[in-house]
């Protein structure tokens, strides 16, 4: 396709645009606002089709890396056929932005156009109010010339800065982008005023035009209802601030404390050690009633072993006379428990000296079982014993429970370092103990019900208090 396809619509290039060009390059249009370009891929922008190809371009007094324009120029490619055939023209300026949109259809020679009218906004257009938009769709060579010379004109003065992608003329496309910005739409003594490359009275209806002028009108009223909202909201969130300060001020107070030391368990006399966090709740004043949460990881064992015999007899079928079968078993547990989890609740009393707590709970408890069995099997013929033969059968396996047996326990923690200037003390020497209560672990063939036993623990250590 013609890289010009644009003039195959609307007629030969103006070549007086090329003529004025010349002369405005002598005297640059708004030399106080720089000109800054980009030529890209594929870009999507808000409420424009995608752009297989595009030059943007614009204007502003302002580093290019700020992303702000007084005007932004866009050409697009949509259909990736080298050929521009689409252009986007936002103008930024108070009180109204711009934006105008020409979608050119090749195949019936024809574009859309779309003006829309914000109110005006630094922001991104898209962040703009919206005041009106218009569209006309499948316009013509002679439409767009009942539209206005000037706008039938610009359009070709847009074909003429538009050369294959690679080859933008980046001095044309300045002198148009310059060109277009002395072509906003403005609003004098309260009235629309449109210019010959847009012409509003031809482009909207008088009803259209009142509206806007009536919004841009109003504006200062609604700026004003909106400060005053803005103070009624200010003074609405100061209160509501100061309630929630003084609700915070009666919320419980927040702690957390971490900790280790040993750990005994009376039972096998083994000592291990215990890694505890405890998160706590007080009251603001750090003195009353207290509770946390009680959370230690441990190294607490306990030993013990389970013996005993299981006898069985079943009756053969199939015999004429009376045939049993006997299994006689006895059998011996090696059982290794260990306690590596304590999870649970302390409650009690704070005070900036000591703390005196209850606690309750669940314990994590592993055990590693190791069983040896003696077995006698053998048959009974009509009352008479056969031969036996005899087995030595050993093996192991471990068995958990993530909520092991429950524990009751009793516990002081005495603060006996003090802070200069009356700050709260933080570190403490804490002591407490705690029974584990029998607790049912696992059903075995044969073996019956092994249990927990209960035991007691015996923690000693220190704990560190951060303090919200």
């Amino acid at each position: 396709m013609d890289k010009i396809i644009i003039i195959l619509i609307f007629g030969a290039t103006n070549k007086s645009f090329a003529q004025d060009a010349s002369q405005t390059s002598k005297e640059k249009l708004f030399p106080n606002l720089n000109f800054y370009f980009e030529t890209g891929e594929y870009a999507n922008y808000v409420g424009h089709p995608a752009f297989k190809k595009h030059v943007l371009a614009w204007l502003t007094n302002e580093p290019k890396e700020n992303n702000k324009g007084n005007i932004w120029f866009y050409y697009g490619d949509t259909n990736e056929d080298g050929v521009y055939d689409y252009i986007n023209v936002q103008k930024i300026g108070s009180p109204i932005n711009s934006q105008e949109k020409f979608s050119f259809n090749f195949d019936t020679k024809k574009i859309d156009y779309v003006l829309e009218i914000y109110d005006y906004c630094r922001e991104s257009i898209n962040n703009c109010d919206k005041i009106i938009s218009k569209s006309y769709n499948g316009i013509d060579q002679k439409e767009a010339k009942q539209i206005g010379e000037g706008f039938s004109e610009r359009i070709k003065e847009f074909s003429s800065v538009q050369k294959e992608f690679s080859r933008f003329n980046s001095r044309q496309l300045e002198e148009l982008v310059r060109k277009e910005y002395s072509y906003r739409l403005k609003m004098a003594d309260g009235r629309l005023a449109g210019n010959s490359r847009t012409p509003i009275e031809k482009l909207l209806s008088e009803e259209e035009i009142k509206k806007i002028e009536n919004y841009i009108g109003e504006k200062p009223e609604r700026e004003k209802i909106k400060k005053e909202q803005e103070e009624a909201r200010k003074i609405e969130y100061e209160k509501q601030e100061k309630i929630r300060i003084e609700q915070e001020a009666r919320k419980p107070k927040a702690k957390l404390k971490i900790g280790g030391g040993v750990v005994l368990n009376t039972k096998s006399s083994h000592v291990g050690s215990y890694f505890g966090i405890s998160p706590q709740i007080t009251n603001k004043k750090g003195k009353g009633f207290a509770m946390d949460l009680d959370m230690f990881f441990m190294n607490s064992k306990i030993d013990f072993e389970v013996s005993g015999r299981d006898y069985y007899e079943n009756e053969v079928a199939g015999y004429s006379g009376s045939k049993y079968f006997v299994s006689d078993m006895f059998y011996h547990l090696n059982i290794s428990a260990k306690n590596t989890v304590r999870l649970g609740l302390n409650m009690g009393y704070v005070s900036p000296a000591f703390e005196m707590f209850t606690s309750f709970g669940f314990l994590r408890q592993k055990m590693l079982i190791t069983t040896t069995d003696n077995v006698e099997e053998y048959y009974i013929k009509d009352g008479i014993k056969g031969q036996s033969s005899f087995e030595i059968r050993k093996s192991s396996w471990e068995t958990k429970k993530f909520f092991g047996p429950f524990y009751l326990g009793l516990g002081i923690e005495i603060f006996p370092f003090s802070k200069e200037n009356g700050h709260e003390k933080n570190l403490s020497l804490s002591f407490d103990g705690l029974i584990g209560l029998k607790r049912e672990m696992e059903t075995l063939y044969r073996r019956g019900i092994i249990y927990s036993p209960r035991h007691s623990i015996i923690n000693t250590g220190l704990k560190y208090t951060f303090r919200k």
